[in-house]
């Protein structure tokens, strides 16, 4: 295991150089071992038994489920990216979820696919694309929740005479059972719903054939649907029977051993409840509070097998932070790696359709994420996963097994790849090294083509951020600052509507919606299963490519050059402003102004340093020397910018508390990357007095005399009456969020109940009676 670094964490990985073949082209060596963990049980089981009966018996009729589950991003949803948008655009969980073995459950393989947050899950009742799903995550505990039901349904088809399932509506009424009710987690309703779920198929256990002998998990997750798969995680092993005292829970469902053989995670974000759209709120409410840490190695060994965390390495919006599998100690759980690849967060989870932005114009294979998704595909893969592959290394060992291993044609298309995008990817993995300057040799590659095996870097997870966060700054300053931007070819060919086309988009969005009102209002919903007959929601949003990277652009200029901008000023003179309801219990935190100024100086001095590396003059002329010319092309025709899209239909601007000038939050099971204040929790605001006020929340900076001061007060929305918060009545700074947040719940519990007791007290000897003793 590496030493711990000075600033006593591990350090992050590297991808291995991509293969001009990709990673579909498999060895044969890679084939049958991917066979042979899938039946590893099976053999065993084989052999325990002869070696009971002392000679060869009969073959034994016993197999695995092997349970496959996707958990896809927010806005994700593989039924309308994948049959419905033109052109598509599934996400590399729903492309992967095409790979994997289909229709083959009488051969012990699942697969069950959960829609991203914000889009229509029928099976659960949600119908449409929802504001509440893409902006607070609403809906990702009933996803979870599915996703341990489909549990139940994978035993009741092995487990009974009849292949009987789950019935969905069934299902849908243990969801609301299964439910958390704050400030109560759902441990124990779901655990009293699976238990009651599986009882009847106990005693089925010993009787049934094939004989089951495990259950292997492979889980994925992009997203918030990432988190969800950590969450569910996790989930599961609160089902596990409870341990005597000093030993490990038996890691079981049914007595069937249970185990995550790969979970493969591509960028998790929680962002549940408030996320970091309102200043500070970390999103770690509801089902994402505390459920994201791998589970601990020590009392579930061996439970998660091996476990990838794909980062984007240029994601930097304030409501989308990393929660990092590294933990608060600064330790990786085992079997656990963390690899940075380029791009926002959509360019490593997928989902982009080509052309958006000006980007990936020669389709499919030019998307950054498909290089993410061979590599994902590839870990999976060597850790036993079912899935396809090409029907041309299909190996004599597994071309007569069923289920059949062949990929189709149009799984096979979905894993297009170009090599220019291989070209400036692997030129781009230079940049991860410690040298701020290009080199003329690419990073060590893997040991044969189809390998995919990360190599550890010298720095931790935030250095290298950091440090690629300074490349983009780069890229902007040329491209953005320097107005080089209207003459780009990405830029002339992003789709852009004008206002006539913009007005009758919207009319035929309107028009699709009234027939699909119609359409509905004639479904029976008396009828069983009358959920499965709603005609889903339809996924729209104004085509403004050119006007987001335009107003992008001016928004970069502004505060790389220190002028005023309308939405919150600039770094000398800068205001936040939100409301707090008074009713909100989560926690809400803020970065100091003087954090967030130190934060603008060094992404700034780091884009200017690296500026001639990409350009060669004041005027954002590109360079044509190599490698530059290859690393500009990158930026340009790959990756996307994230601000210039996010929340632009919903809020009318980007982020408006946040900027290209803040480097990315991160969390690390409890800790975070950047110390902050906590200013609001339980219903009251930090120093101000009294809870249940609905307030408005201000917070002036400026600078004075070279250092930025921070102003807090607070509007009362009821009586109108401004309170200037005093700096001692304010909590210090801290990158411990939870606990500080912890802390403070005890000190306002501890207040309600001193309280509490002196008015009884004052009852009491109010009404003529003595304390004695």
């Amino acid at each position: 295991m590496p030493k711990l670094n000075h600033q006593g964490a591990q350090p992050c990985w590297a991808p291995p150089a991509f293969p001009e073949t990709g990673r579909l082209a498999l060895l044969p060596q890679t084939v049958n071992g991917n066979y042979l963990l899938q039946v590893q049980e099976e053999q065993h089981h084989r052999q325990a038994v002869n070696q009971q009966q002392g000679m060869r018996a009969m073959p034994v009729c016993c197999q695995s489920l092997h349970i496959s589950l996707f958990f896809d991003g927010t806005g994700n949803n593989e039924y309308h990216d994948t049959q419905v948008a033109q052109p598509p655009s599934p996400s590399n969980i729903a492309r992967l979820y095409h790979a994997t073995y289909h229709d083959a459950e009488s051969s012990g393989y699942f697969r069950y696919y959960m829609p991203g947050v914000g889009t229509p899950f029928p099976e659960i009742n949600e119908f449409d694309y929802s504001s509440a799903g893409l902006a607070f995550a609403r809906g990702g505990e009933d996803r979870i929740n599915w996703a341990l039901l489909r549990l139940v349904d994978a035993l009741m088809y092995t487990l009974t005479p009849g292949r009987d399932r789950l019935n969905d509506d069934v299902a849908r009424n243990q969801l609301a059972q299964m439910r958390a009710h704050w400030p109560i987690t759902g441990e124990v309703n779901r655990r009293i719903a699976i238990t009651n779920l599986l009882a009847p198929l106990r005693e089925r256990v010993a009787l049934v054939r094939p004989k089951p002998l495990a259950i292997k998990l492979f889980v994925y997750g992009f997203s918030r649907g990432a988190a969800s798969a950590r969450t569910f995680v996790n989930w599961l092993a609160e089902l596990f029977t409870p341990p005597a005292e000093g030993e490990t829970p038996e890691m079981a469902l049914l007595g069937l051993p249970v185990r995550v053989h790969y979970l493969g995670l591509l960028d998790t974000v929680a962002s549940v409840g408030l996320a970091d759209l309102v200043p500070g709120a970390t999103g770690h409410m509801g089902w994402a509070n505390n459920t994201l840490q791998l589970p601990d190695e020590v009392r579930y060994p061996g439970y998660v097998r091996r476990c990838d965390h794909f980062v984007a390495a240029h994601e930097q919006r304030q409501s989308f932070p990393l929660d990092s599998v590294r933990r608060a100690d600064g330790s990786y759980p085992q079997a656990t790696r963390e690899v940075v690849y380029p791009g926002m967060h959509s360019d490593v989870g997928g989902g982009y359709p080509p052309g958006d932005q000006g980007k990936a114009r020669g389709g499919d294979g030019e998307l950054l994420s498909q290089i993410v998704l061979h590599d994902l595909y590839r870990a999976a893969f060597a850790a036993g996963a079912p899935l396809a592959v090409l029907p041309e290394v299909i190996t004599p060992l597994i071309r007569s097994i069923q289920p059949s291993h062949d990929m189709n044609q149009q799984t096979f298309i979905e894993f297009d790849i170009q090599t220019s995008t291989i070209r400036r990817f692997n030129l781009w993995r230079a940049t991860l090294l410690e040298t701020a300057a290009l080199p003329d040799t690419p990073p060590p590659a893997s040991d044969h083509a189809d390998a995919w095996q990360p190599y550890r870097l010298p720095r931790v997870l935030e250095n290298v951020l950091n440090n690629q966060l300074g490349w983009i700054t780069a890229w902007r300053i040329g491209r953005y600052a320097r107005n080089s931007l209207l003459v780009q070819p990405f830029f002339l060919l992003a789709p852009q509507h004008n206002a006539e086309q913009a007005k009758l988009a919207q009319q035929a969005q309107a028009e699709r919606e009234q027939q699909r009102r119609k359409a509905r209002n004639r479904v029976n919903r008396q009828e069983a299963g009358w959920q499965r007959q709603m005609e889903p929601g339809n996924k729209w949003e104004p085509t403004q490519s050119q006007h987001q990277l335009r107003e992008a652009a001016r928004e970069f200029e502004h505060d790389y050059r220190g002028w005023y901008r309308v939405m919150n000023g600039t770094y000398r003179s800068k205001t936040r402003q939100f409301m707090l309801d008074g009713v909100l219990k989560y926690p809400v935190f803020m970065l100091k102004g003087e954090d967030e100024k130190a934060e603008y100086d060094q992404m700034k001095a780091a884009g200017d340093g690296l500026y001639h590396q990409l350009f060669t003059d004041e005027l954002g002329s590109g360079t044509r020397e190599m490698p530059g010319a290859e690393l500009l092309a990158l930026y340009d025709e790959h990756i996307h910018d994230s601000r210039a899209w996010f929340m632009q239909s919903e809020l009318g601007s980007r982020e408006p508390w946040g900027d290209y000038f803040r480097y990315r939050m991160l969390f690390f099971g409890q800790r975070a990357n950047k110390h902050l204040r906590l200013i609001y929790q339980d219903g009251r605001v930090v120093g101000a007095g009294e809870p249940g006020r609905a307030v408005e929340y201000t917070v002036i900076s400026w600078d004075n005399r070279g250092q930025v001061a921070d102003r807090h007060q607070i509007k009362d929305l009821a009586t109108g009456e401004y309170t200037v918060i005093e700096d001692t009545a304010l909590l210090a700074v801290d990158d411990h969020p939870d606990e500080l947040a912890a802390q403070w719940h005890a000190r306002l519990m501890q207040e309600e109940h001193d309280a509490r007791m002196q008015a009884v007290a004052g009852h009491i000897t109010g009404a003529g009676a003595k304390f004695i003793g």
